[in-house]
């Protein structure tokens, strides 16, 4: 449980499933994946891993973190991390999501200079932690999110952002995410770093 970071997955009864967060103390991992059903209570259960490569964390520059709904538990997960880092660095997540959401977007209580009026839709626990996350959805109109994509939010957000060589782009996703993540990265020339959602 300690080795998992941002970015593993584990291997349940073959099936790779998202780490979410972990609590190697308490001695539980928290997995996410929506599109496999759960193993049946009671069964037995084979568990391998931590499966995939890790983002890399040890730049220490503001972060835009980037996911779809298949690299959701990856991103939050890297999310907390860097919350609890010393010294903290702050960063900014952005999701591109299909609906059914997995969970109800809330009004963010934190202003993001750059982004369209009244994209305000955020993920209510990265709220919680007092990180500043928005959502985009491609194929349908949300209250509070923008209709497009979570790389037409990074884009509008870098375009006024002071200092913007300093940032780190970190992807999870689908293909089509992280070839728009590395052509961002490029064109703004910003170290950038995408992982494939583990499935």
């Amino acid at each position: 449980m300690a080795a998992c970071q941002p970015g593993h997955a584990l291997s349940l009864n073959g099936v790779l499933w998202p780490i979410l967060q972990r609590a190697p103390k308490q001695g539980w991992v928290d997995c996410l994946r929506r599109d496999a059903p759960c193993p049946v209570p009671g069964t037995e259960i084979v568990i391998c891993g931590p499966c995939g490569e890790p983002f890399d964390l040890l730049a220490a520059t503001p972060r835009a973190l980037l996911a779809d709904n298949d690299g959701l538990a990856e991103i939050v997960f890297l999310a907390r991390t860097l919350r609890d880092r010393h010294p903290r660095v702050k960063p900014f997540a952005l999701f591109e999501l299909t609906p059914p959401l997995p969970f109800r977007p809330q009004p963010s209580k934190m202003v993001v200079a750059g982004l369209p009026a009244g994209v305000i839709g955020a993920l209510p626990l990265l709220e919680d932690w007092a990180i500043p996350s928005r959502i985009a959805c491609p194929t349908d109109e949300q209250p509070g999110c923008l209709t497009g994509t979570a790389t037409d939010l990074v884009n509008a957000w870098l375009d006024i952002c002071q200092g913007a060589a300093d940032v780190t782009l970190f992807a999870c996703g689908h293909q089509t995410l992280l070839t728009a993540v590395g052509a961002l990265a490029e064109r703004y020339r910003l170290s950038w770093q995408i992982r494939p959602a583990q499935r």
